[in-house]
């Protein structure tokens, strides 16, 4: 009974990481809200592009690891060992993607004027916050 909790609680997990990596912010909506300058408007696209690149890799990699899941789970005698150190690597390996978005976001918040500042941290709380960084903490970028 127990193993089976644990397999249930690993699939919702599985699941729920892969759906909110791909659940998408609209950044289309973001960029109306901060009236974007024309010679802000590159900056603001780089780290959009950077942050999509990051969302989708976390999004492909949380689906493998769910089919990788469901495969161990088809085992006479599942290993859920050799699922577990795949699982500590997932955000590891994206790291660098990341630490690139934070790095382009910065950029722009260097370019912004206080409103828009206040705006784009507000965004990146409610919607990156609760992906990047520990619950009750902000990312070093926001």
């Amino acid at each position: 009974m127990r193993l089976f909790r644990l397999v249930a609680a690993l699939l919702v997990l599985a699941a729920s990481m892969a759906a909110s990596a791909a659940s998408m912010p609209s950044f289309d909506d973001l960029e109306k809200r901060l009236n974007i300058r024309p010679e802000q408007k590159e900056q603001f696209d780089m780290a959009v592009g950077a942050t999509k690149r990051a969302l989708l890799a976390v999004a492909a990699s949380a689906l493998d690891m769910k089919q990788r899941l469901a495969e161990e789970l088809m085992k006479p005698r599942p290993d859920f060992s050799h699922f577990f150190q795949g699982a500590d690597k997932l955000f590891e390996q994206h790291r660098p993607l990341f630490k690139e978005a934070g790095q382009e976001w910065k950029k722009l918040f260097a370019q912004l004027d206080d409103k828009q500042a206040r705006i784009l941290k507000d965004f990146l709380r409610d919607n990156l916050g609760r992906v990047l960084a520990p619950s009750g903490s902000d990312p070093e970028w926001i």
